[in-house]
């Protein structure tokens, strides 16, 4: 039973039809149910016929009949509907006996615009009882109701938050992606944030590829993200931004060496992945651009100033 009551409203429909016992002790449920309600309001019928008096036809408030015996059909109705898709459990057993409480206090009300049920003692007394005692089961139940929706809300959106955060992950290297990177930089500047970027660009990389595979491609980029994910600032965001590309964002400004350090500490990790890859030395030129965030400047402004930095690095080292 407590396995049950772990599941959502929205899972129990769906169990209900696949189990077929699950099928049978519903049905089961609904024939005990529905048989104490018919028993309950036959004997109280009866009781109220015998121990009251009739009122004559024109005595009869036919709107109020109506109404309350739309309201009858009504909590029955709720009952019904409980009964089959909400799972069994303290909640449902609380809604089931407030929908019961109403739907048999107006149909005391209904019984009365037939019978005086004052002339059989404990009807006026009764009907004073019931409907109160069902608002106070429903109000309860509704509290623990919303709870138990709470509940499942925090546990939807941590499996939403999972799937987001794994569509944000590169799958090759597990560092963050560079679309993340551009909202991580997008928030940290919109809070009037300084930012530091580097951003690194892996030259003549796609030769790698294919003259070695795929497979020596990955174990390269994973080796150039180790690198990054050690040298870079505590705190400091590191991701693939695409391709041959990485970023990382930092809080601290530059400090003077780090280009030649951070470009030399890469090369070296490259040619050490590759040899161990191939046997082979391959060369691939390591570019870092460091750029630090202005008052104002937006993520798209940032990353163009870096981009701009590296495409001149390529073409001074083009002119050489």
């Amino acid at each position: 039973m407590k396995k049950q009551n772990s599941l959502s409203f929205s899972d129990w429909p769906a169990l209900h039809r696949k189990v077929p016992a699950l099928h049978s002790a519903s049905r089961y449920r609904y024939g005990r149910v529905y048989g104490l309600m018919a028993l309950v309001f036959a004997l109280f019928a009866l009781a109220a016929s015998l121990g009251g008096e009739l009122k004559t036809w024109a005595e009869i408030d036919w709107l109020d009949v109506g109404g309350e015996g739309l309201v009858v059909i009504a909590a029955l109705s709720w009952l019904h509907f409980l009964l089959q898709w909400r799972p069994p459990g303290p909640v449902t057993q609380c809604l089931l006996a407030g929908f019961g409480c109403l739907g048999f206090g107006f149909y005391l009300d209904v019984l009365d615009e037939f019978i005086r049920l004052g002339g059989a003692g404990w009807g006026a007394s009764l009907e004073s009882v019931v409907t109160p005692l069902a608002v106070l089961l429903i109000t309860y139940a509704v509290l623990a109701l919303s709870q138990e929706q709470r509940v499942l809300a925090r546990q939807q959106r941590r499996r939403e938050a999972g799937i987001r955060d794994h569509r944000d992950i590169d799958p090759v290297t597990d560092l963050y992606s560079g679309a993340y990177c551009r909202r991580a930089l997008d928030a940290a500047l919109s809070n009037s944030k300084t930012a530091t970027l580097w951003l690194i660009d892996l030259d003549n990389f796609s030769a790698v590829n294919r003259y070695y595979g795929f497979a020596c491609g990955d174990a390269v980029l994973n080796r150039v993200a180790a690198t990054l994910v050690a040298a870079a600032p505590e705190g400091a965001l590191v991701c693939r931004y695409g391709g041959d590309r990485f970023a990382v964002m930092a809080n601290n400004p530059q400090r003077p060496g780090l280009q030649g350090a951070l470009g030399r500490l890469l090369s070296e990790a490259i040619q050490l992945a590759l040899y161990n890859q191939t046997g082979d030395s391959f060369d691939i030129a390591v570019r870092l651009a460091v750029v630090e965030s202005h008052s104002g400047e937006n993520a798209d402004e940032l990353l163009a100033r870096a981009n701009s930095d590296i495409l001149a690095m390529k073409r001074i080292d083009n002119e050489d």
